[in-house]
């Protein structure tokens, strides 16, 4: 089985008032994922017992945001 590479995503800073922002992991329900950036207007969070990459749905970083 052929294995590819990973997508190395365009991430960019976050403004510090988003920062410290926590979410939870979709794969193991961890809550301690934090912020590492951005892609476009969505946050994006890194899981640090399982190392996966997620952001929020658009709905619920909406009103996170506003």
């Amino acid at each position: 089985m052929r294995k590819y590479k990973p997508v190395e995503l365009p991430l960019r800073a976050v403004p510090e008032r988003y920062a410290e922002q926590h979410a939870t992991c979709p794969n193991c329900h961890d809550r301690d994922g934090h912020v590492i950036g951005r892609l476009g207007l969505r946050l994006v969070f890194r899981c640090e017992k399982c190392r996966v990459r997620y952001h929020r749905p658009a709905a619920m970083a909406r009103r996170q945001l506003v």
